[in-house]
């Protein structure tokens, strides 16, 4: 038995004290843990840190929050870090509720009546590949949860590896607690897409907020409680009086968000046209007009074209920039935390006219090789693009201006507007309505939008809405990280580098080596050694 041992064990008294200390240490750093959280988060955008807006949500709690969350046992390893993550989270939420939120884990697929009782709570199972033993297999996984609060509950069907699990359950549990969601208009009756179409944006949004359609503006005004007034892509022309009624609800504080086309386009005939409905005349007095172009990126999207080589027809993936991938954000809360939104023949905004009364902030703009058509405008995919087409730099694609607005009938005495200036408030122009919606008609919710289109919109509403406490957390889930692009000229020199560089280490170590007891050697046979 060595020192150590031997000093431990020298008589039983010590022997009972240093153990009570051990197991006093051991109580307190429990009962310290269970009140204290402590967390190293390394993450860039503090991930896995509850934000200030979801300890402000947990600690105003009053009555206790029920999470029951259902999550398969023996998954893949991606699909175990959500359940290991959503965990945390529920524990950070329940440490800063004083005890208000309480949860437990279920695993559906240990038996029938758990399984029952997940598809019962509205979480529904996926089909996920098992690989055992080299060979891979189908099994059912569910991956949800269920919280409940006052005899109120919401579901969270799937819970997706890599998705914003913070914001999961800041939301679902803002949902459950507030008294009255604030209304948010969607103008109809010209054109615009509907709920349906826009599938995405309305179900992220109708989780926050009531949405109200606003229509028949020739008679009635825009109701005062709506919190926020949403324009997207009207297709036909507004009379002067449904003008007047939206201009005047911003004169008196309102807020409101324009996506709008300037031009319209015919893909099947490779035309556009310019379009007016309107909306033109309003933004052009409130000094942030759309201009009527369509912007070109050298950073676009592929689109699959046919061609028809001899008697076969061939599809090829040809990179479109009239339809840009638009990676470059302003510094503001509706763009923070976005990577790429993709947008459709988008128009410029005219950010030149904004007056000392107005602070105008770009949200979303284009690459540093873009351009501008206008006039007439070629929409060919196949037409050849050269250094011509792509010599401006971040054109800018919607933005967002706080201020003072005059009245677009201000001075017009055959108009009866009674607010010739506005209230200090806020509007936020995009020059594209194509951006979030799904599908049209028939064609209705067939593509699914990149998740950074939706965020856009649905953090524009959010701001204007005066809730900006959560949209740092929507944009925390990872959805995009392209590689930097570079010259085939650096490819060649990094692919060379890769293969050559380790060999010439090798080599010149080795030469170091043999070296280093080659002068060794002679220093020993100097010395007589």
């Amino acid at each position: 038995m060595n020192n150590w041992f031997k000093g431990f064990f020298k008589n039983k008294r010590e022997t009972s004290l240093q153990l009570l200390l051990i197991v006093g240490i051991a109580i307190t750093a429990n009962l310290l843990g269970d009140e204290l959280l402590l967390r190293l988060d390394l993450t860039e955008d503090n991930r896995y840190t509850l934000s200030p807006a979801s300890e402000d949500i947990a600690e105003s709690l009053d009555d206790p929050v029920t999470v029951t969350a259902y999550f398969s046992e023996n998954m893949p390893p991606q699909l175990s870090q959500a359940e290991d993550e959503f965990r945390n989270f529920l524990e950070e939420f329940r440490a800063y509720s004083d005890g208000n939120l309480e949860y437990r884990f279920v695993n559906p697929s240990e038996s029938n009546q758990t399984e029952q009782e997940a598809q019962q709570a509205g979480v529904r199972p996926l089909s996920v590949q098992v690989r055992e033993r080299d060979q891979v297999s189908q099994q059912r996984a569910y991956l949800g949860a269920l919280f409940q609060y006052g005899g109120k509950r919401e579901v969270v069907p799937v819970i997706r590896p890599g998705s914003a699990l913070e914001y999961t359950i800041a939301s679902t549990i803002k949902q459950l607690t507030v008294d009255q969601k604030p209304k948010i208009g969607l103008l109809q009756g010209h054109g615009e897409p509907t709920q349906q179409e826009m599938t995405q944006v309305t179900s992220q949004l109708s989780q926050m907020y009531q949405i109200t359609e606003v229509s028949g503006l020739d008679t009635a005004a825009v109701p005062a409680d709506i919190e926020v007034l949403i324009v997207v892509a009207p297709e036909q022309q507004l009379s002067q009086e449904e003008l007047l009624k939206i201009d005047q609800y911003l004169m008196a504080g309102g807020r409101a968000i324009f996506a709008i086309n300037t031009v319209r386009t015919d893909t099947r005939r490779g035309m556009a046209t310019p379009m007016n409905t309107g909306i033109e005349r309003l933004l052009s007095a409130y000094n942030t007009p759309v201009n009527t172009n369509l912007v070109l990126d050298a950073n676009a999207a592929n689109i699959q074209v046919q061609q028809q080589q001899g008697a076969f027809q061939i599809v090829n993936q040809v990179q479109y920039p009239y339809i840009p991938l638009a990676s470059n954000f302003g510094n503001h809360p509706i763009s923070q935390g976005l990577e790429t939104v993709m947008f459709q023949f988008v128009s410029s905004v005219d950010t030149s006219r904004v007056d000392s009364s107005q602070a105008l902030t770009p949200l979303v703009l284009t690459s540093d090789q873009a351009g501008v058509s206008q006039g007439r405008f070629n929409l060919n995919p196949m037409q050849e693009w050269n250094q011509q087409s792509f010599m401006q730099s971040h054109v800018p694609l919607g933005v967002a201006v706080e201020g003072t607005f005059a009245s677009a009938f201000a001075g017009i005495d055959s108009v009866n507007a009674e607010l010739s200036s506005s209230q200090k408030t806020s509007i936020v122009v995009f020059g594209d309505g194509d951006f979030v919606i799904n599908g049209r008609g028939q064609q209705q919710q067939q593509q699914r939008l990149p998740e950074d289109n939706v965020n856009l919109m649905v953090n524009s509403v959010d701001w204007l809405a005066d809730d900006t406490g959560l949209i740092e957390l929507r944009t925390q889930g990872v959805t995009n990280r392209p590689l930097v692009s570079v010259a085939d000229s650096t490819k060649t020199v990094l692919k060379y580098l890769n293969t050559f560089l380790p060999i010439a280490l090798v080599i010149g170590y080795g030469i170091y080596r043999y070296q280093r007891r080659k002068i060794r050697r002679r220093k020993w046979i100097e010395a007589g050694v």
